[in-house]
C-alpha cells in the first residue's frame, strides 16, 4: 500500500513526462505494419534421476516443471533395461537408461528435451510357500523343492540342528527324530537380492523302549573301576555315558572309575538306530569311604607320533591309601617316567610297575605292573610310478621300503588298465590306474598304506567328424552321436552352457535358447588311449508357433488336392512324407494318389535363422471310386439300355439307341464322353421324349 501511494504522489511533471511517452509510442505503432509473433523458448525445471528396484515393475515419470503447455513423450535408451508407454516405465531388468523427456510445440513455445537417467537396482524376489513337513524317519532322507521365486537364483540349505538332520546339496538326511529348522537360501542374481526363508522339519521316530537303570552305591577304596551295564532297550542304538561330576567319578567308553566320596548323576545315551529315535535315563552313582585292596592297573597301548612330545599321563590303580605313587620303566629305550609322566621314546614294549609310598597309617603297597605298548607309524620310502605300455609282459611289484615287518597287499583301482594277482601286475589295456600298497598292523606298528600310479600307453585313437546339432525349445533329450573312431572306449560330454544344454550320460538336454560347445572325450579301451578332445556346436532356436493341418478324405481318381498349410510365425517351406507311398505321394504340396487306403503324412517345417524346424502330422484317406448301378429303364415302346460311367471330372453315357438325348444339368449333353465342373451334376437321358434314365452324381 505504501508504494502504490508512492505512485499516485508523483509530481504534475512526472505524469506529463510519462503521458508524452505512451503517446508516443502509440502514434509509432500505428505508423508500422502488423507485428509477427515470435517464438518463444521453452524453459524447463530440473528433471532428477530416477531410481527403483526391478521389483516395482512399474513407475509413473514426473516430467520436468515447465511454462509451455506443451505435451509430454519419453524414451527409454535400453529397453533390456526399461520401455515406455506414455508416461509409464515398464522394467524388466536391474542396469540404467537414459530416459528423454520431450515436450512438443506449442504455441509460441517450441519443442524442447530433456534427459534423465535411470538406476534399476536389483529387486527383493517374491517367494512362495515353504511348508513345514512332518516325515517319518524311516524314509531316512529325501529332497528338498525349493519355493517358487521371482528370482532364479541358486538355493542352498542349512539345518539349524546337525545332530537331527544333515544337508547335502538339497538332499536331507535324517539323524535322529525330533523338530529342526531348514533354512533355504536363494543366491542374488544381476536382477534380484538374496532372500530367506524357513520351514520346520519334524522327523516322527519310535521311541525306544528303556527299561531300569537302577542306582547304585560303591565303595572308594575297594573298588577300581566297574563296567556299565546299560538299560534294555527295543532299539539297536549304541550307548554312551556321562558323568555329571567327574570330581566324583569318571568314564571311559562303559568303564566308571570311581575318584573321590560323593555323588554323581551318571546318564546312558542311546544313538538313534534305523526306525527309533535317541533316548536317555539317568541313576545316581553314591561313592562311600572304605579300605579297598589295590585296584587294577590295566594294560595300556598308546601312539607313538614323530611330531608331538608323545607323553603319556600314567594312572595309578585305586587304593585306600592317599599315598604318593612312583613308576619305573622296564625299557628306558621304549619309554622314561618322571614322576607320573610317561615319554614315549620309540614303538616297542616296556613294563611299568607303579609303587605306592607308605602314608598315615597305611605303609607301602606292593609293587604292581602293567605293559605300556608303544605303536607307532611305520615309515614309508616313496614309492615311484610306473609307465608301460599296452601288451608289455606280467611283472612283480617291489614294495616301499618300510621299517615295519608288516605283510603288504596290493589293490589296482581299475584292473581294465592293470590287474594284480598277488604281487604279479597284468598289463590289459591302455589308461592309468592307482596301485595302492597296504601294510599289515603288527603289535607295536599301525597299518600303513602307499599309492603310486601305473601308467599304460596306448594308441591315439583315429576320431571322424563331429556332427553339429539343431535343436528347439521343448525337444526331448537327444541322443548324441558320438565321433567314428578306431576305440570302443566310452565317451563322456560336457556342454560349455549349461542356460542352453546339459548332459545326460549320452544325452543332451535342451534348456533354452542360444548357442552351446559340446565336448567329447573318448575313455581308453583296449590297446588304445584316451582321446584327444573333440568339439561341435549344438544350436537351439525357438518353434514357431504354427496352427493344425486338418485330416483329408479324397477320392481315388478325383482332382488331386494341394495342401493348404497352418498359419504359422515361421515363414519356412513345408516339405510332407508319406508313411504309405503305395496311398499317396507328394509333388511339392500336391497329393498323388497312387491307391486307396491311408497314410499318415509327416509335414515338416524348415529350420530358419531365427526358429527352429517343426514337424505336424495327419491323415489322408483315398476312397474307392464308387460304383455307380445304372438302372434299367423298362420302356414297353423302346428297348434300350443306358449305362453311365463318372471317372474324376468326366461322365460317360452309352446308350444303343441312336435316338438317346442327353442333358446334364439341364445343357445339352452327348452319347459318350463329358467333362464337367466339380458339384452336384443331374444326368437325364430321353428317347422318343420319354425319360429313361435321371441321377445326380457329386463330382468332387
Amino acid at each position: 500500500m505504501q508504494k502504490s501511494a508512492i505512485v499516485l504522489n508523483k509530481t504534475k511533471k512526472e505524469k506529463f513526462r510519462l503521458g508524452s511517452i505512451l503517446a508516443l509510442a502509440v502514434s509509432l505503432l500505428a505508423l508500422t505494419a502488423p507485428p509477427v509473433a515470435q517464438a518463444t523458448t521453452t524453459i524447463f525445471g530440473s528433471f532428477p534421476r530416477i531410481t527403483a528396484t526391478l521389483d516395482l515393475g512399474k513407475i509413473t515419470i514426473i516430467p520436468p516443471t515447465t511454462n509451455s503447455p506443451g505435451e509430454w513423450s519419453f524414451t527409454s535408451s535400453n529397453s533390456k533395461v526399461a520401455t515406455v508407454a506414455g508416461s509409464t516405465l515398464t522394467l524388466f531388468s536391474a542396469g540404467s537408461s537414459t530416459i528423454t523427456a520431450t515436450q512438443a510445440a506449442s504455441g509460441v513455445y517450441t519443442q524442447r528435451s530433456r534427459s534423465t537417467l535411470l538406476i534399476v537396482g536389483p529387486g527383493t524376489p517374491t517367494l512362495g510357500e515353504f511348508a513345514d513337513q512332518t516325515i517319518s524317519i524311516t524314509r531316512q532322507s529325501f529332497t528338498l523343492t525349493p519355493p517358487t521365486s521371482t528370482s532364479n537364483g541358486s538355493w542352498t540349505y542349512i539345518s539349524a540342528n546337525p545332530l537331527i538332520a544333515s544337508i547335502t546339496d538339497n538332499v536331507v538326511k535324517f539323524l535322529d527324530g525330533g523338530k529342526v529348522e531348514i533354512i533355504a537360501t536363494q543366491s542374488n542374481t544381476l536382477n534380484w537380492k538374496s532372500a530367506s526363508t524357513r520351514m520346520t522339519l519334524t522327523i516322527v521316530a519310535i521311541p525306544a523302549v528303556i527299561g531300569t537303570f537302577g542306582d547304585i552305591t560303591l565303595n572308594k577304596d575297594s573298588v577300581g573301576s566297574i563296567t556299565l551295564i546299560p538299560p534294555t532297550s527295543n532299539s539297536p542304538g549304541t550307548w554312551s555315558f556321562t558323568s555329571s561330576n567327574p570330581q566324583v567319578a569318571t568314564i571311559y567308553g562303559r568303564t566308571l572309575t570311581p575318584i573321590a566320596i560323593g555323588t554323581s548323576i551318571i546318564t546312558a545315551i542311546q544313538a538313534h538306530s534305523g526306525n527309533y529315535g535317541s533316548a536317555k535315563i539317568s541313576m545316581i552313582l553314591t561313592v562311600q569311604a572304605a579300605l579297598p585292596p589295590l585296584g587294577a592297573f590295566a594294560d595300556v597301548t598308546a601312539p607313538f607320533s614323530s611330531t608331538s612330545l608323545n607323553t603319556l599321563i600314567l594312572h595309578p590303580p585305586t587304593s585306600k591309601s592317599l599315598g604318593a605313587w612312583t613308576f619305573e620303566s622296564s625299557d628306558p629305550l621304549v619309554a622314561t617316567v618322571n614322576n607320573s609322566m610317561a615319554t614315549l621314546l620309540k614303538p616297542g614294549t616296556t613294563t611299568i610297575t607303579a609303587k605306592q609310598s607308605a602314608m598315615g597309617t597305611y605303609g607301602p603297597s606292593s609293587p604292581v605292573s602293567m605293559t605300556l605298548t608303544v605303536v607307532g607309524t611305520p615309515t614309508v620310502d616313496v614309492w615311484s610310478n610306473i609307465e608301460k605300455v599296452v601288451k608289455d609282459p606280467d611283472f612283480s611289484l617291489l614294495p616301499p621300503t618300510s621299517n615295519s615287518p608288516g605283510a603288504w597287499t596290493f589293490t589296482s583301482a581299475d584292473p581294465d588298465v592293470a590287474e594284480i594277482v598277488g604281487d604279479v601286475v597284468k598289463v590289459k589295456g591302455a589308461g592309468q590306474t592307482v596301485i595302492t600298497a597296504t601294510q599289515a598292523a603288527t603289535p607295536i606298528w599301525t597299518q600303513t598304506t602307499a599309492q603310486m600310479t601305473i601308467r599304460v600307453f596306448g594308441n591315439i585313437p583315429t576320431i571322424g567328424a563331429f556332427a553339429s546339432i539343431e535343436a528347439g525349445v521343448g525337444d526331448t533329450p537327444i541322443v548324441i552321436k558320438a565321433p567314428t573312431s578306431n576305440s570302443t572306449g566310452a565317451w563322456t560330454y560336457t556342454s560349455s552352457n549349461k542356460k542352453v544344454a546339459t548332459i545326460s550320460g549320452t544325452s543332451l538336454v535342451i534348456v533354452g535358447v542360444g548357442v552351446a560347445t559340446i565336448t567329447a572325450t573318448q575313455k581308453p579301451a583296449g590297446n588304445y588311449s584316451q582321446s584327444n578332445t573333440v568339439q561341435t556346436t549344438v544350436t537351439v532356436k525357438p518353434k514357431p508357433i504354427v496352427g493344425d493341418f486338418s485330416n483329408l478324405k479324397i477320392v481315388f481318381g478325383t482332382v488331386a488336392p494341394v495342401i493348404v498349410n497352418p498359419t504359422s510365425t515361421s515363414t519356412a517351406p513345408w516339405g510332407f512324407k508319406s508313411s504309405n507311398p503305395a496311398v499317396v505321394t507328394f509333388s511339392d504340396s500336391i497329393v498323388q494318389m497312387r491307391g486307396v487306403g491311408t497314410a499318415t503324412i509327416t509335414a515338416t517345417q524348415a529350420g530358419t535363422a531365427e526358429f527352429a524346424p517343426i514337424v505336424k502330422t495327419f491323415t489322408i484317406q483315398v476312397l474307392a471310386v464308387p460304383v455307380v448301378k445304372v438302372p434299367v429303364v423298362k420302356n414297353p415302346v423302346v428297348k434300350s439300355a443306358i449305362k453311365v460311367a463318372v471317372a474324376k471330372r468326366v461322365i460317360t453315357v452309352a446308350a444303343k439307341s441312336a435316338k438317346a438325348k442327353v442333358t446334364i444339368n439341364g445343357a445339352k449333353a452327348k452319347v459318350g464322353k463329358n467333362t464337367v465342373k466339380q458339384g452336384k451334376q443331374t444326368v437325364l437321358v430321353k428317347i422318343s421324349d420319354k425319360v429313361v434314365y435321371k441321377k445326380t452324381f457329386t463330382i468332387r
